[in-house]
């Protein structure tokens, strides 16, 4: 099996079940299919929001993480759910699931409990007080799941109650942590990545992709292939979704990344994929393209226009660094491995502080860039916003057109 962990206590009642002595019970299950999480391990905020939706249907998800099992990653998550055909009393899974593209293994811990329940509920909410018991899921904050998120679950209470199922479980998931390993064959298969949900396709339809540019104004470059087309925008939807991690992605290289899209380049029906599904749900949303050649797109720009496309560059790159992510500069038509001439854009932390950096290749051999290989400031609101300008200083001497730009996620490698 993929994981291996320390059975000391327990006793194999079959190849993938050994049961404690307490009584609680753990289990390794392989599944040979694409796992059903709803985001990828690299997207910890949505995919816990999302968890705690589809755990609230049946009990309560009280904590989710992403850990290391032997240096591979791993979603942990800790689950509260009603007893089955009982009046009272509830079972808590502690589960380890190692997510591949197209396979999966999982180990989990069930403790149920047993004799007279609700002990540690009790004593806890009448010392926390019963006004200050139920609180807002913080995974999901407008969640009214089946069980309640309360302060009672709180691992500080543990100690307390050490007989406890949910401290039974989370004492378990500490030393799995500490001490399994992981097959070096399942380790070493291809990551788990959403894919973006197919778009529906109106009859009569036929959707290609495009990868788009910056946008400027209400226009925008889609690179098609080898071509680079241009287009206006008729609504401000697939303007609110771009740089933001929110749209399906094509991958250029291992660690590159750029939003996408699909169009019907006849009619300019487009479909803009969302990057992860929702309970498994595909979505998509609909918008409409008008095409324009670049000198009409260009008749209709001002300097002013131009400017506050590379100030949303900046925010743009403000948003990537909360996903972990750093942003490329470059021109639309460069897909695969990194080349010149291009802008990383960074917000990282550097001696303690955060910082916003602006990396040229080449550097600028004119103005007031010329001969600088980079600039950084201390990250504020207006520092960021204004990396975005000041890479458009650098990239003036491409001679490009601002719409024939474009910025890639990039993900730090390893």
């Amino acid at each position: 099996m993929p994981i291996s962990f320390d059975t000391t206590g327990f006793r194999q009642l079959d190849q993938n079940t050994w049961q404690h002595a307490s009584g609680d019970q753990a289990e390794l299950t392989y599944y040979g299919l694409v796992p059903d999480l709803p985001a990828a391990l690299d997207d910890l905020p949505k995919l816990r929001h999302d968890l705690a939706l589809i755990h609230g249907e049946t009990g309560c998800l009280i904590e989710a993480h992403v850990v290391q099992l032997a240096g591979v990653p791993a979603l942990l998550r800790i689950v509260k759910m009603p007893l089955p055909n009982q009046p009272n009393g509830q079972g808590f899974v502690c589960s380890f699931t190692i997510p591949k593209a197209n396979c999966s293994a999982v180990l989990q811990l069930g403790a149920m409990e047993r004799g007279m329940t609700g002990m540690r509920e009790a004593v806890l909410a009448d010392e926390i007080g019963f006004q200050n018991w139920v609180r807002p899921h913080p995974y999901a904050p407008e969640l009214q799941g089946v069980l309640p998120f309360h302060a009672g679950d709180d691992p500080r209470h543990d100690a307390r109650f050490p007989d406890h199922p949910l401290s039974r479980v989370r004492a378990w998931a500490h030393h799995v942590v500490r001490t399994a390993r992981v097959d070096p064959q399942f380790a070493s298969l291809p990551a788990f990545q959403v894919q973006p949900p197919p778009p529906p396709v109106a009859p009569g339809q036929t959707l290609v992709t495009a990868l788009p540019g910056l946008p400027v104004k209400d226009f925008i470059g889609l690179q098609i292939g080898e071509q680079t087309t241009y287009w206006r925008m008729t609504d401000p939807k697939l303007k609110e979704m771009l740089g933001r991690g929110l749209m399906g992605r094509s991958p250029l290289a291992d660690t590159r990344f750029r939003d996408m899209l699909m169009i019907d380049v006849e009619t300019g029906e487009a479909m803009i994929p969302d990057r992860y599904t929702t309970n498994g749900n595909m979505t998509a949303h609909s918008t409409h393209l008008v095409p324009v050649t670049l000198q009409e797109a260009d008749a209709q720009l001002s300097d002013d226009d131009v400017m506050d496309a590379f100030k949303w560059v900046g925010r743009m790159t403000g948003a990537a660094a909360e996903r972990g992510e750093y942003l490329s500069l470059e021109p639309v038509v460069s897909q695969g491995e990194q080349e010149n001439p291009h802008v990383l854009l960074i917000v990282q932390q550097h001696e303690g502080q955060q910082v916003v950096i602006a990396q040229f290749s080449p550097p600028p051999a004119e103005g007031p860039l010329a001969g600088s290989p980079s600039r950084s400031a201390l990250a504020t609101p207006e520092s960021v916003e204004g990396i975005g300008v000041i890479a458009g200083m650098a990239v003036n001497e491409w001679r490009s057109h601002p719409l024939r730009l474009a910025i890639t996620y990039q993900r730090p490698a390893g």
